[in-house]
């Protein structure tokens, strides 16, 4: 990326932004519970069409002395009215079985509020046995219900730890390094001066929005990993995704930025319709080696 690619309007403000937000919340609470009693094609959909992406990523400013790191990021599970507790726990136990060293999830859990994780949190604990443990970063989707802190406490329940503006040293090998959790850029507290106080710029950045891309190159961070795009969730074939969520189009995939990396995902869920068409769900299998 060049740093000047961008949409002419901000896609995380403005009054269609607001409107959107509202729209979603009222048709996720209020009306799509009683028609997919009828009709709930998204659980079919998921396992037909989930795939796991894989890429070997050498950021330069990460740490020399570690051995190859495997990191499995998630994001959007959107736990809710669209999936089965029971389709999500056979995927989450086969993707557990790539052996991963870390699993990051990027934010947005839920769909509307903290209770929506209740009959999904045995399907989710799964996602701790990962030897460096389980992390997660806020969403946007966490602040609908107005009760982020209760999606952080029924995580760590399960043994998923959550950074909001916080760091941790992680040890891996003979070395150790940084991960980092920022806060939600469009309804959360962003708070860059607290995160980079308590270890430096992290080695490894969960942001779930990743217009945090640019911020973060100019914190030091080698690798930002993010979400919420759902790739455009809705996408015909050879063309851009319909609704763009990034003002950078940064929109799927692995962007680099002069000495900085990011992986976005198109993530696991789906929100507004319970379908996707030209932005399969994935997870993303990363291999992080040092530089040479």
């Amino acid at each position: 990326m060049t740093g000047r690619e961008r949409r002419r309007l901000d896609p995380t403000k403005g009054v269609w932004k607001v409107l959107e937000r509202r729209v979603d919340l009222v048709v996720s609470r209020f009306v799509y519970p009683h028609l997919l009693r009828l009709w709930n094609p998204y659980s079919g959909l998921l396992a037909r069409r989930f795939s796991v992406a894989e890429i070997s990523l050498s950021p330069s400013r990460w740490p020399r002395d570690l051995p190859p790191l495997r990191v499995l990021l998630l994001s959007d599970i959107h736990t809710g009215i669209f999936l089965r507790p029971e389709v999500l726990s056979d995927l989450l136990t086969s993707l557990v079985m790539l052996k991963p060293d870390l699993i990051a999830v990027a934010g947005d859990v839920v769909t509307g509020r903290s209770s929506d994780l209740d009959r999904f949190l045995d399907a989710l604990h799964v996602l701790a046995q990962a030897p460096l443990g389980a992390w997660y970063c806020l969403g946007n989707h966490d602040y609908f219900g107005g009760d982020a802190e209760e999606v952080r406490r029924k995580l760590k329940s399960i043994g998923i730890e959550t950074l909001r503006n916080e760091s941790v040293s992680v040890l891996h090998g003979n070395g150790h390094f940084v991960l980092g959790g920022i806060d939600d850029l469009i309804l959360g507290t962003p708070d860059w001066p607290e995160l980079l106080s308590q270890h430096g710029p992290p080695h490894l950045l969960l942001a779930h929005h990743p217009d945090f891309f640019y911020a973060a190159a100019a914190h030091g961070v080698p690798l930002t990993l993010s979400g919420h795009t759902h790739g455009g969730q809705i996408r015909l074939p050879g063309r851009p995704p319909i609704v763009r969520h990034s003002r950078f189009l940064l929109d799927e995939g692995a962007y680099a930025y002069r000495g900085s990396l990011l992986v976005v995902s198109r993530g696991l869920g789906s929100v507004g319709l319970p379908w996707r068409y030209g932005a399969d769900p994935e997870a993303v299998l990363l291999e992080i080696v040092p530089p040479r």
